[in-house]
């Protein structure tokens, strides 16, 4: 027999406040539909919150006597008060369960088994109310209103009626965030992350089970490289060689000398192996667990660290976009996992000018509630964007006054979502549900049996790469010709312009840093990754400290590249038109690099030819002979800048002057002109004498005459 209660809302007892003195968890629900025959098995526990022992205790299960049908009738249904009576108990006898006494503090389980035939419920498909009332005596006294509840959704489809199919979408995310030497910041909430009972862990566990049924994974491959860095014990970034096979030292440049810092030995490494703690050994377990579970499941991966594509978009930085869909690609593909790409936005929002400048290949992800002008799964837009539309209130989770998001309360949930989305007119179409980005099953999700649940026959699950396929079937993916949906609360909260420039400037310093290191080629994209971060949609809310922290790793990178300095002379003095000098190259690292050295002069008059890059080793110099060239006489300005190997400086300068005087042309054209007007003076002196002996008669011809 069942009692059906008016759905009105009404207090347990008088005088009580809002928290009912016993709380009621369902952690099992066998089957997860309403059958045709057999029994509805429901288990869980109750726990007594309040100071006064609850005697004679007795556990009754409840439904509605109608299904709802509609989407907007289940979300209406979940947000109701937890203590409407929503159904009528049944109090047949062989119908209850009853557990006793409860002391104040203690918990007790209970299991409740009723035939479907004991159901007083219409029959009709659609998705019932099932609760869960206890009831008992306080101080002896004992009324009709219960001391203690809980409830959730159980769908009923007939064997032989409509069916549709499900893709149900994980978010793998958490946020992530560094310190400025590259260890990551928030170590013990990670390690919590990656422990037996820890939110990640359960989710890939739980993933796990899925064996029957297909699941999607979003994963932001930026929380994969947080497992591997507590599966190290966390350790800052590492800018040395990663080529293991050339261990040797560059071969030292003329005149470089060996820094005693770094000396050379032939000695063995006896060192053994560093110990690792066992909150490594947990991540490190996960990470391969995760890797091993990838291989069952449809991967699609967000650009790296979750990026605010929304801002990046909207300011013209869709380069940044790309960059970090580029690194998300390369992570898992160092980790051997096969993932596509997607963008999903954590809010399901994106502004309409985002749309022209992302890949129209790249599928996007966004809440229904971004389209509203449409029922369609999947949608293109008029500039070629294929859009897969979640439903909204599908993955909100189940009724108070449990939590929410349990594993069983997420699962009855989508049950129900999908049996009323069998009767619409969209029931052909996938209905795709993703759930909350950090989404905790709890730690009764093995009792919950989740996926074996979702395997009923009515319903077929998907994959999120199947349900564009079917969505965008024959006529089914429709041309979206309207403006999506974009609250103004989405606009305010777009990361500001500071977070998108300090991403940028740091990508670009990780480039020329990566350049100037011989043999390390993994330092660019550390650094890009930790750009990332600064512009993640995890920071909304703390965009002025993401962007101070992202220029602060800026500022460290470049303190370290004005550690390769050039020592020169003061002044240079040129003989002649062609000269060489020396200067001297430093590397102040403790890093291999190669250096090339860009002359800039305050005259074209004055040229000075820049020499090969030289290599060096940690700690050493080398002298460097430049050659230069002058057209003038006159002094010079000259800056050396010293350089990757690409030619981009590095943000030292060494400054000095040149005196360009040409004295070897100079001396000759003096020679030459003093050697003219001497022999020519010489000449017209002979010539005279010449002619004067010629016009005057000497002595001795006068004597002989007379």
């Amino acid at each position: 027999m069942a009692t059906v209660l008016p759905a009105v809302s009404v207090p347990a007892s008088a005088g009580e406040d809002d928290r009912a003195p016993l709380q009621v968890t369902i952690d099992s629900l066998s089957p997860s539909t309403i059958p045709q025959k057999g029994r509805i098995t429901v288990s869980g526990q109750i726990t007594n919150n309040s100071d006064a022992t609850w005697t004679d205790l007795n556990v009754y299960l409840l439904t509605s006597p109608e299904p709802f049908t509609r989407t907007d009738e289940l979300e209406a249904a979940s947000e109701t008060d937890p203590t409407l009576e929503v159904g009528g108990r049944l109090l047949a006898p062989g119908l209850y369960s009853e557990v006793g006494d409860l002391a104040p503090g203690s918990s007790t389980n209970y299991i409740l088994s009723v035939p479907r035939s004991a159901l007083e419920i219409s029959g009709a498909s659609g998705a019932y109310w099932l609760g869960v009332h206890v009831l008992g005596a306080n101080e002896g006294l004992r009324d009709s209103v219960a001391d203690g509840r809980a409830r959730t959704f159980i769908p009923l489809m007939e064997r032989r009626g409509p069916s549709t199919s499900l893709s149900l979408v994980v978010p793998i995310k958490a946020p992530v965030r560094r310190h400025v030497d590259g260890a990551l910041k928030g170590l013990p909430g990670w390690q919590e992350l990656l422990g037996p009972e820890g939110r990640l862990s359960r989710l890939v566990e739980l993933s796990g089970t899925s064996d029957q049924v297909s699941l999607t994974w979003v994963v932001d491959p930026a929380v994969l490289d947080a497992a591997q860095s507590v599966a190290e014990d966390n350790p800052p970034m590492d800018s040395g060689p990663t080529d293991e096979a050339a261990e040797d030292e560059a071969t030292p440049a003329p005149g470089e000398s060996p820094s005693p810092s770094s000396p050379l030995t032939d000695e063995p490494d006896t060192e053994e192996p560093p110990l690792v703690s066992a909150q490594a050994e947990e991540a490190a377990t996960w990470l391969d667990l995760f890797r091993r579970q990838a291989d069952q499941h449809a991967v699609l991966a967000v650009p790296y660290g979750d990026v605010d594509v929304a801002a990046l978009t909207r300011a013209d930085f869709a380069e940044t976009v790309e960059r970090a869909s580029a690194l998300s690609a390369s992570t898992l593909e160092n980790l051997g996992i096969d993932a596509g790409p997607v963008i999903a936005p954590p809010t399901g929002y994106l502004p309409n000018p985002a749309l022209s400048q992302l890949d129209d290949e790249v599928p996007l992800l966004l809440s229904d509630a971004a389209a509203p002008a449409t029922d369609d799964t999947v949608i293109e837009t008029t500039q070629g964007n294929e859009i897969v539309l979640a439903d909204t209130s599908a993955g909100d989770g189940g009724p108070g006054p449990a939590p929410r998001f349990r594993a069983i309360a997420m699962r009855q949930r989508l049950l129900s979502e999908a049996a009323v989305h069998a009767l619409s007119d969209q029931g052909d179409q996938p209905l795709v549900v993703t759930t909350p980005q950090f989404w905790d099953p709890g730690s009764d999700w093995r009792s919950a049996d989740f996926f074996s649940g979702l395997n009923v026959p009515w319903l077929r699950t998907v994959s999120l790469p199947t349900a564009q396929v079917i969505g965008s079937a024959g006529d089914d993916k429709r041309r979206y010709d309207a403006r999506l949906a974009y609250p103004p609360r989405e606009q305010r909260a777009e990361l500001p312009i500071a977070n998108l420039l300090a991403t940028e400037e740091l990508v670009r310093t990780g480039n020329v840093y990566a350049n100037l290191l011989a043999r390390n080629d993994t330092v660019d994209e550390y650094l890009a990754k930790s750009a990332m971060l600064g512009s993640s949609y995890r920071v909304r809310g703390r965009a002025h400290a993401a962007a101070t922290r992202t220029r602060e790793i800026t500022k460290t990178i470049r303190a370290r590249m004005e550690q390769i300095s050039i020592d020169g002379p003061s002044f240079v003095t040129m003989s002649s038109e062609e000269g060489t000098f020396q200067v001297t190259v430093v590397n102040g690292l403790q890093e291999p690099v190669t250096v090339g050295i860009d002359a800039r002069t305050s005259s074209p008059d004055l040229e000075i030819f820049p020499p090969d890059p030289v290599s060096l080793g940690p700690g050493q110099r080398a002298s460097v002979r430049l050659r230069a060239t002058a057209e003038d006489i006159g002094v010079h300005s000259v800056t050396l800048v010293p350089t990757n190997s690409d030619g981009q400086p590095l943000g030292n300068t060494t400054k000095f002057a040149v005196r360009s005087s040409q004295v070897g042309l100079v001396i000759w054209v003096i020679m030459g002109v003093g050697a003219a007007v001497l022999f020519g003076t010489a000449g017209m002196r002979i010539f005279s004498r010449v002619r004067e002996r010629k016009a005057t008669p000497g002595p001795l011809l006068e004597e002989s005459s007379r």
